[in-house]
């Protein structure tokens, strides 16, 4: 009974010490999920915290997004570059583990992208400084532009005047061209048909068989009658008619004669036959000599301006000749602007 008992207490003692046991195990239990609550709240509020960290970083990263918008490129070629190299090396796009090398050279692309970057400013504050270069320039151009317009405005003008004086002149060369015609017209109307008259020059032209004998150069007898008809009134008509002679320069009177003999020959024989019609014009209008002195002169060209047939051959009867022309004051002047305005 004693060994019941006993066994009895032993076992209420277990029990006892199994509940003691247990209760422990509890109370630790609770313990442990009470420090577990606590450190959830804790994480939880360092979590909100670090979240509204986040957001300021956010918006500081922000801020700094927009400055490097224009970096943004730049940095899309590198990780083009970069993914291309990855896949020339691995073929392993798709795995998120990347080998030291390749992290090597992303350290090395990283620092050619901050090198690229501080040279990009570098590039932009160089174009800024061209640019208020280019403004400047331009802004000279602008002046030289407005300078040019009115150099052109004064070039316009002064066009304009020598257009004007142009056509003055042109009506000038009109009225001289008018003149020689006047000329020409009183010249026919005074001789008739008694003499051909060139009808653009104005010139009359005797042949020398009738006025020298061959190789002579003292007038025929006959010859004086037919001058003192034709020669006095062609001389008359340009310098006693005050309308005319204020616009003639002066009158020749020219001797030719044909290729029979040398140059020099036919040069003295032309010359003497030419003042052979001077001396007679002289000597038969004695009252005038003053006047014919101002404007009439002798010359000779011995064979320099021959006449020919129709089939090219030398015309030496036409060739021997005396003419008579006339020149107006600026003739040579005159053709010459008229070759001009014609151009």
């Amino acid at each position: 009974m004693f060994r019941n008992d006993k066994k009895n207490q032993e076992e209420q003692n277990f029990w006892i010490s199994y509940a003691d046991l247990m209760a422990g195990l509890l109370f630790v239990f609770v313990l442990l999920v009470g420090a577990i609550v606590v450190r959830y709240i804790y994480v939880q509020q360092d979590l909100a915290q670090k979240r509204d960290a986040l957001g300021l970083s956010e918006h500081a990263l922000s801020d700094k997004n927009k400055k490097l918008q224009l970096l943004k490129i730049r940095l899309q070629e590198n990780i083009s570059k970069l993914a291309q190299n990855q896949r020339e090396k691995n073929n392993l796009a798709d795995e998120l583990q990347m080998k030291d090398t390749d992290l090597s050279k992303l350290k090395d692309l990283i620092l050619d992208y901050e090198r690229d970057t501080t040279s990009m400013q570098d590039q932009v504050v160089s174009m800024e400084s061209n640019l208020t270069q280019n403004r400047n320039i331009l802004l000279l151009r602008d002046e030289e532009i407005v300078a040019l317009s009115e150099k052109l405005l004064e070039q316009s003008r002064a066009h304009q005047v020598l257009v004007d004086e142009l056509n003055i002149t042109k009506v000038k060369i009109k009225n001289l061209t008018g003149i020689r015609i006047k000329v020409v017209s009183k010249l026919k109307k005074r001789l008739g048909n008694s003499i051909q008259i060139d009808p653009k020059s104005g010139a009359i032209r005797f042949s020398s068989n009738i006025l020298f004998n061959q190789g002579q150069y003292k007038l025929k007898a006959g010859a004086k009658n037919e001058l003192s008809g034709i020669l006095k009134k062609y001389i008359h008509t340009l310098l006693f008619d005050e309308n005319i002679r204020d616009h003639i320069d002066n009158i020749q009177i020219v001797g030719y004669t044909d290729t029979d003999g040398s140059y020099l020959y036919n040069l003295a024989l032309s010359q003497k036959r030419a003042l052979e019609v001077m001396k007679f014009l002289y000597q038969s209008d004695f009252a005038n000599r003053e006047l014919y002195s101002r404007y009439i002169s002798a010359t000779g060209r011995s064979y320099s301006d021959l006449i020919y047939t129709d089939n090219g051959a030398e015309d030496k009867d036409a060739s021997r000749r005396i003419e008579i022309k006339f020149r107006i004051k600026n003739e040579k002047s005159i053709k010459e602007l008229e070759k001009f305005l014609n151009r």
